[in-house]
């Protein structure tokens, strides 16, 4: 999740969300002759009734037939990447184009990740209109297995053998998180990672030690408590805070909590709910302890302004907790290198306090810091009319895990390397080690690099309306007083009705 890119949440979403699935399981029928069972969930271990492995077809990813090809196959993106991501990555695409002649890129913004989302299901009952390429949501995986439009990363893997030196360098826990009973879907990533962003100036003048940072939510709690007492001039709330499902889920994952069942919908499809659980209790009740007592801020999730980060800026909250991807921005702004209008691109239209004390720690968990689960977006291969449009898309994959360009993704647009070879890279090793803004991309790595791969998170069906649910139970806690038990009721009863739902769709 890229939570500085919001995202409307609209009355009819869930209308076609259910149009969108049950067209694509349609159009898989039609396409395979079948029931439509192919990749509609079940008991494939998360990806379609019957072998998993029957999904891998190297026919689907012709590298060969591209590689013979007399004229260039066009490529179109879709994407949802705003200011620094969205100018790095058509600086990488316009790379890509003139470094080559069989494969030319068109990078197309969609808008948000939920709009972006919904043009693809539309899409669906119009195959012309497909991407062959999209940069879908991290949440959007058990939904591109079902949707029947997507050539999993595997296929392709076996048709080019010479790739397999490029995903043998990749992270576990990045493959793992995109890998459902041993199929892997996407063929690239953007990572991010939730972080805590503080300003070293406040918490030295309320006398708290700056050389550690908190490691637990309660450890959290416990120096903002320290930050209310201190009285420092300006500060109204030590902790700022966006309402967001992302952090709950990291919480739960990095505790080895799973949200549903089946293995967390990795050895089948999920259908039961299992939110309502311990741990959930504890996270919400901490929440609201540190809004009722003016610990924290509380941002509504229904916000689409920047107003948690302005409130680390104008110095009423003390610390932050937010997405990684937000690193080369925040470091530019406080050193001045970017334009006004890169800025309103962002949506910032404040005046920036360029003499902030700023550090970034790893997100504080449940047991210890920096546990949890992979974020940003996943790039699916889609199938379209042009035989050649998974190939030519493969091959600009390709480029885009190459160790040079994992260093401009990181360094431009803070998505954290996924290669093992590129947090080696010279060039990112001095930036880690010398500049703000590599120290604290180094920081958020190394959350990357702790995360388990044996516990990658869950893999939901209707996983945007799980973060739809969890984000309203915390808004209603924060702002209308309703309890914690109520809340976390109403939210899995939401859930326990969409995972219903969703599974009745695919299974038609």
């Amino acid at each position: 999740m890229d939570p500085q890119h919001p995202t409307p949440r609209t009355p009819s979403r869930r209308r076609w969300l259910t149009t969108g699935i049950v067209v694509a399981v349609a159009m898989l029928a039609a396409a395979c002759g079948g029931s439509g069972n192919g990749a509609s969930g079940g008991n494939d271990k998360g990806s379609g009734d019957g072998d998993a492995s029957a999904l891998v077809k190297p026919a689907d990813c012709p590298v060969d037939k591209l590689a013979s090809a007399t004229s260039p196959t066009n490529v179109t993106i879709w994407h949802a990447y705003v200011g620094l991501q969205a100018q790095t990555l058509q600086k990488i695409a316009d790379a890509f184009n003139a470094s080559q002649t069989k494969v030319k890129v068109q990078v197309q913004a969609q808008g948000t990740y939920e709009e972006l989302l919904k043009k693809f299901q539309d899409a669906l009952s119009n195959p012309a209109t497909l991407p062959d390429l999209i940069l879908s949501e991290d949440t959007t995986t058990q939904f591109m297995a079902n949707s029947g439009a997507v050539v999993p990363a595997s296929s392709c893997r076996k048709a080019d053998p010479s790739s397999d030196a490029t995903y043998a360098d990749v992270l576990p826990a990045v493959t793992s998180a995109y890998t459902v009973d041993k199929v892997l879907w996407p063929g690239a990533f953007s990572v991010s990672m939730p972080v805590l962003y503080v300003n070293k100036a406040i918490l030295t003048a309320a006398g708290v030690d700056t050389s550690t940072y908190p490691q637990t939510i309660e450890q959290l709690r416990t120096t903002a408590e320290k930050i209310k007492a201190a009285n420092v001039p300006g500060v109204k709330a030590p902790l700022a805070v966006k309402i967001d499902s992302w952090f709950v889920e990291n919480w739960l994952t990095g505790a080895k909590k799973a949200i549903v069942d089946n293995d967390n919908g990795r050895s089948g499809l999920a259908t039961r709910s299992q939110f309502a659980q311990p741990d959930t209790t504890r996270i919400f009740d901490w929440f609201k302890g540190m809004v009722d007592d003016g610990l924290a801020k509380a941002v509504p999730s229904s916000s689409t302004g920047i107003d948690e980060y302005l409130a680390l800026n104008d110095k009423s909250s003390a610390m932050l907790i937010q997405t990684s991807t937000a690193i080369s921005t925040v470091a530019a702004l406080l050193s001045g290198s970017i334009s006004q209008d890169q800025l309103k691109g962002v949506g910032v239209d404040a005046t920036i306090n360029k003499g902030l004390d700023i550090d970034v720690a790893l997100q504080p968990g449940l047991n210890q810091a920096g546990q949890g689960q992979i974020g940003g977006s996943a790039w699916y291969m889609v199938k379209t009319a042009n035989s050649l449009g998974v190939p030519a898309a493969w091959q600009f994959i390709k480029y885009f895990l190459s160790t040079p360009n994992q260093v401009i993704w990181t360094l431009d647009a803070s998505y954290l390397p996924v290669l093992k070879s590129a947090q080696e890279d010279p060039t990112l090793q001095k930036e880690f080690t010398t500049t703000t803004k590599g120290k604290w991309l180094n920081t958020a790595y190394q959350g990357l690099k702790n995360l388990n791969a044996d516990f990658p998170g869950p893999v939901i069906g209707p996983y945007n309306q799980f973060r739809s649910v969890t984000r309203a139970a915390l808004d209603s806690v924060a702002f209308n007083g309703v309890s914690t038990k109520t809340a976390i009721t109403k939210a899995n009863a939401s859930f326990q009705a969409a995972l219903a739902q969703y599974a009745k769709d695919v299974k038609g």
